[in-house]
């Protein structure tokens, strides 16, 4: 009997600032090892390492997707452009997100979702997307105390779950970078 490897569809490299620890070339290399074809990094609000991500990719035989974790003070998702449409709409919703300071979220993203994958565990905006369109739409599923109620509004919701990790570092090592990372990014905003 086969089994399907799974596939990471929720990283975080070191182009993720404050929260990715983990270069490109490290996460493929361990995708790689683990027999996983493909690869998804999806960097908070930005593609900056796009290009190198493709190339570390391809060498190592992996089949790159491209995406973000678009965030706000109250929402996130993790958009994956599927079609050369839905890439541009990421880059639209990434350059809106950085350049408009009024930035409406849910909207924006409902106006650009065209060949975009959505998921996120944030029901007020599955909810909302939901109403106008339920197509590559999914709950995001990650290991934690909320996960059983979460599961529980993707079936009342009929909208498919998908499970996650969110990656945010490649080694248990790294978690202690992670950390400190994640609170210098606190301790600014707290001071901001």
């Amino acid at each position: 009997m086969m089994t399907t490897p799974f596939v990471h569809l929720h990283v975080h490299s070191d182009y993720s600032p404050m929260r990715g620890v983990s270069p490109l070339e490290e996460l493929c290399t361990l995708a790689q090892r683990h027999g996983s074809p493909t690869l998804a990094v999806t960097d908070t609000n930005g593609l900056y390492g796009a290009i190198r991500f493709i190339e570390h990719a391809t060498r190592q035989g992996l089949r790159p997707i491209l995406g973000a974790e678009l965030t706000t003070g109250n929402h996130r998702a993790v958009l994956l452009a599927k079609t050369p449409d839905g890439y541009a709409n990421l880059c639209r919703l990434l350059s809106e997100r950085h350049c408009n300071p009024s930035f409406d979220f849910l909207a924006s993203v409902s106006r650009y979702r065209s060949g975009l994958i959505i998921f996120t565990d944030d029901t007020a905006a599955l909810m909302r997307w939901a109403e106008e369109s339920r197509y590559d739409l999914y709950v995001e599923l990650t290991p934690g105390p909320a996960m059983h109620e979460t599961l529980l509004f993707s079936r009342r919701m009929h909208l498919p779950p998908v499970a996650t990790n969110r990656v945010h570092f490649a080694h248990a090592n790294d978690f202690s970078t992670h950390r400190l990372l994640r609170a210098i990014a606190l301790t600014q905003q707290s001071v901001s």
